[in-house]
């Protein structure tokens, strides 16, 4: 576990610095043909004794892991499944760098049958992140500084770039273990009274729910030939890196949109529909944005659709859309032939509506007869992704044997939902 694995660390860290400090003194003490002072004595005890309980407490950590792994093991035999040391080869490596992680990658292409290692999501975005028990603490970074080029950054990051529903600021939860989360939200609250003097208070109690937010399996099974794999000259943390976090990414970023919550997480659309402006009929052949004189402008619609949520979410909302949605909103216009879009100069900042920044996303559904959600404007803070670390990454030799191929699967746990429907309001197309 990675908890273990840091405290470890640490104490061993510890023990040496405690080592490292009574060698000083005793080697100076040698240099100079003499024996230790009093003072020098008193240090040398001091960190002997430091290390000594170190010891104790090293010893009893080791003692807590073997019984732990001692527990999980006669469990999943109980259960009929896997233990953690029936993956063979099967490593934890917390926070390795961009050489280490090549070199064991290299060993899983050209090693043993079987190896696979485990990672953890990077800290480097910042996330919320739940221990056990559920304390929560945050890992945040410095928008300067460059982002490690790691397998698990790499991957994280495409996976991130190929997934809107996160670049728009969704709440992400880690977990390391993958029991269901409750997630509490209230849908009533109730309200403040004024009273007179020595009157009683009248009571209200609000109306708590919650959303359950599992682990949802998915993953991608990558195959390279064995030559290209032992080819020193090929990138194989980047090509892995790049087709595992793409695809797991357009895959989850699909569901976080429209996932049905059978095998997958509760999508967007499927649960933000309270909220609804629907356009006005005689739209077109597109059936969306009308730009009739004779009734609302498509500007106005946007108007509609901010004003549809909670003021509380606006400052923090932004829109999203269809790529070619997009395009035909780009060339609206205000009734003085204004454009409604706003491009942004900066880059690497989204160009904006009304202020609010919007993000394409390819899983979106396109103008069409009573189609809801082909915009979206909301607080995407409102939808949790729950995500399931480490992520596991292994190879397989058997799964294609015949044509002499390394095969890899990545595989990821996530879920996600929303948790306030008024966070939200969607564009629902006309009938006709």
């Amino acid at each position: 576990m990675p908890e273990q694995a840091t405290l470890l660390k640490q104490m061993v860290d510890k023990r040496l610095s405690c080592v490292h400090k009574m060698r000083e003194i005793r080697s100076k003490a040698f240099e100079e043909k003499r024996d230790l002072t009093g003072e020098e004595k008193r240090q040398w005890d001091e960190w002997d004794a430091e290390a000594e309980v170190i010891d104790t407490h090293l010893q009893a950590e080791l003692g807590t892991g073997k019984r732990q792994l001692a527990a999980e093991q006669t469990a999943a035999a109980i259960l009929g499944q896997p233990s953690r040391e029936s993956f063979a080869g099967m490593q934890q490596l917390p926070g390795m760098t961009f050489e280490q992680e090549a070199a064991e990658f290299r060993k899983i292409a050209t090693g043993p049958r079987g190896e696979g290692i485990e990672l953890s999501w990077p800290t480097t975005f910042e996330r919320r992140m739940l221990g056990n028990p559920l304390y929560e603490y945050r890992a945040l970074t410095d928008a300067s500084v460059p982002l490690p080029t790691s397998f698990i950054h790499q991957l994280y990051t495409y996976l991130v770039d190929t997934s809107s529903i996160r670049q728009a600021g969704a709440t992400v939860i880690s977990t390391t273990t993958g029991e269901s989360i409750l997630v509490p939200r209230s849908t009533a609250e109730g309200a403040a009274l004024w009273t007179a003097e020595g009157a009683a208070l009248t009571a209200g109690d609000p109306t708590i729910g919650s959303i359950t937010l599992s682990s949802r399996k998915c993953g991608k099974i990558i195959q390279v030939s064995k030559e290209l794999a032992t080819d020193v000259g090929f990138d194989l943390i980047g090509y892995l890196a790049q087709s595992a976090g793409r695809n797991i990414g357009i895959l989850t970023n699909a569901a976080y949109v429209s996932g049905t919550g059978t095998t997958q997480p509760v999508g967007l659309l499927t649960q933000a529909t309270s909220n609804n402006v629907t356009g006005a009929a005689g739209a077109g052949g597109l059936v969306g944005l009308p730009t009739a004189t004779g009734g609302d402008y498509g500007v106005d619609y946007f108007v509609n659709l901010y004003h549809a949520i909670l003021p509380q979410y606006r400052p923090r909302a932004s829109w999203m859309m269809l790529d070619t949605t997009i395009k035909g909103v780009r060339k609206l216009k205000d009734t003085l032939g204004r454009y409604l879009w706003e491009p942004s100069l900066q880059a690497g900042v989204p160009d904006t509506i009304m202020g609010k920044p919007v993000y394409a996303n390819p899983a979106f559904p396109t103008y069409g007869a009573n189609t809801v959600g082909v915009i979206a404007f909301g607080d995407f803070s409102a939808y949790y992704i729950r995500d399931l670390t480490p992520l596991r990454f292994e190879r397989s030799d058997e799964y294609a044997f015949n044509t002499d191929q390394i095969s890899f699967r990545a595989l990821m746990r996530t879920d996600g939902n929303l948790v306030d429907q008024q966070a939200f309001a969607l564009y629902k197309c006309p009938a006709t």
